[in-house]
């Protein structure tokens, strides 16, 4: 099967960190306001249609996530933690292209600024699916304005391997969210609430 991915890496947690007054202070040292727009307006295509509960992309994640085919990227680990429980859940190995997941500017300079990892920072938004025709996750994905990538394949064997690096690699164990790096979020608190 193929490994897709829909929704932005890493959009919700970077959003969250940049409504937190210290990091946004942080951030506009560096950067004009203009250019975080996208984290500040929550637009539906940043946010990778998570919320339209009726969109034709959602619908098909609630049924595929159901039977066990899709996860979304939320408090855990980002969507590399998406992935991980996802193919371990089916009892699968897999092989990934790190460099496929859709992620934004923004997310990266606000991940590069507090030394996080975009890929493993909270996106609920943010979905992993598996599909033998992914055309029309691609098609639903299109109609809502979300991003979609395919991303890898699934294989048999427990190794998920990272596919774009010279040196070999492999997933490992999700070990919580990057956004409990920083201080101001704690594993307790939801991360639904706007900080």
């Amino acid at each position: 099967m193929d490994i897709v991915v829909t929704g932005y890496a890493g959009l919700d947690g970077s959003r969250k960190i940049y409504h937190h007054m210290e990091y946004r202070r942080k951030l506009l040292m560096k950067y004009s306001e203009c250019f975080f727009g996208v984290l500040e307006s929550g637009s539906r295509e940043a946010s990778g249609g998570g919320s339209e509960g009726d969109s034709p992309l959602e619908r098909r994640f609630q049924r595929e996530r159901d039977k066990g085919l899709a996860a979304a990227a939320s408090m855990d680990g980002g969507v590399l933690a998406a992935l991980w429980q996802l193919l371990k859940g089916r009892r699968l190995g897999g092989t990934y292209d790190l460099s496929k997941i859709p992620v934004l500017q923004q997310t990266i300079e606000v991940c590069e600024m507090f030394e996080l990892n975009p890929y493993r920072l909270y996106a609920p938004s943010c979905r992993v699916w598996l599909a033998e025709e992914p055309g029309e996750i691609l098609s639903d994905a299109a109609g809502a304005g979300v991003p979609f990538a395919v991303i890898g394949y699934t294989a048999g064997g427990a190794a998920i391997r990272r596919t774009d690096t010279d040196v070999p690699s492999s997933l490992r164990r999700p070990e919580g969210d990057e956004l409990y790096r920083l201080s101001g979020f704690r594993e307790d608190q939801s991360l639904n609430c706007r900080k």
